[in-house]
């Protein structure tokens, strides 16, 4: 089995672990690394598509922006209209049937295609390379972002998967509950790296055998990508170590993608590629901080068997931060 895990915020998904691939919360150098290159942004042009509205079955769904900035594609959907039974997203699984159910109107699939491409033959069709396609939780209940990244961060030089490129057709396919057929948007994306800091910061922290890099470092005006290599894990083996960035004006920035894979080079180290808002406008550096979460075990006749993670008295995960692995870099 590929050892690949998706990291994802408390909010969309609570601890839960598939086949040795942890699935996990992550609301995430002294000073390290130059600037390699600045993008001009008279020269990166402008990507955000016009806003696009598609009306079936009474409800109305629009792309109001879509944007490739060359971290991450986002697409902004709105919904609107009558008919609809709950919020976008919304959905649960019936113990009953054991089935999900959704109400009507939320979101069944989304389906993504570069060029007229499925993003699941892009770069080879496996997880670790295909690009990763996420969403949720909406901003509101009719409002909801959609990421996606390439991936082109996971994994050494020599056996990574293509990057999206420049510019390119982007087609989306979005299937509603109780709407016979998808909403289909296409648009013409070119990349905007508005002030993009492209830095290599190669700065290392240790913790025992275990070490962590921060290779790669990309600063846009709309968000924040970072590549850390984990080292001194054993084949298969989850760190369980989670990761967050914070701006030097103590903003704690949002997570907007993770994933990571120990199949992409040939040591069997764990390359992870997150993509975050971004900082402070004034902000002059970030800092990375790793922390474990504790767990509440599913099997409680094993303490050890990783389960959902524990929450304080208000709903937030309890954060146990390892000082020895943070990291603080200068972008500006």
């Amino acid at each position: 089995m590929k050892n690949i895990y998706k990291v994802m915020t408390t909010a969309a998904l609570m601890g839960m672990l598939v086949g040795g691939t942890a699935w996990g919360a992550v609301e995430a150098a002294g000073s390290a690394g130059a600037k390699v290159q600045t993008a001009n942004s008279a020269v990166a042009q402008a990507s955000a598509a016009k806003a696009d509205s598609v009306t079936q079955n009474g409800i109305t769904l629009t792309v109001s922006k879509a944007l490739y900035d060359g971290n991450y594609v986002s697409l902004t959907l709105q919904r609107s209209g009558k008919g609809y039974t709950g919020g976008i997203t919304d959905g649960k699984f019936n113990e009953a049937t054991q089935k999900y159910e959704r109400p009507k109107g939320a979101i069944e699939k989304i389906e993504m295609f570069i060029d007229g491409k499925s993003i699941y033959e892009f770069g080879g069709g496996g997880l670790g390379e295909r690009p990763s396609l996420g969403w949720g939780p909406p901003s509101t209940p009719d409002t909801l972002e959609v990421k996606m990244v390439d991936p082109s961060w996971i994994g050494s030089d020599g056996m990574t998967s293509p990057a999206f490129p420049d510019k390119f057709k982007l087609t989306a396919k979005i299937t509603l509950k109780g709407v016979d057929q998808p909403y289909t948007f296409d648009f013409s994306l070119q990349k905007n790296a508005e002030n993009l800091q492209a830095l290599k910061p190669n700065l290392t922290k240790k913790r025992g055998d275990y070490s962590v890099t921060l290779s790669k470092l990309n600063a846009t005006s709309t968000s924040t990508r970072i590549q850390l290599i984990e080292k001194g894990l054993k084949k298969g083996e989850h760190s369980h170590i989670l990761y967050e960035v914070v701006d030097d004006q103590g903003n704690l920035l949002d997570q907007k993608s993770g994933l990571g894979t120990d199949e992409k080079n040939k040591n069997g180290d764990m390359y992870t590629d997150y993509v975050f808002s971004p900082p402070a406008k004034e902000a002059k550096s970030i800092t990375i901080r790793a922390f474990e979460p504790d767990f509440v075990p599913d099997n409680p006749d094993d303490p050890s068997s990783p389960g959902i993670y524990k929450t304080d008295s208000n709903g937030e995960t309890i954060k146990n931060y390892i000082k020895e692995l943070e990291m603080t870099v200068n972008i500006k």
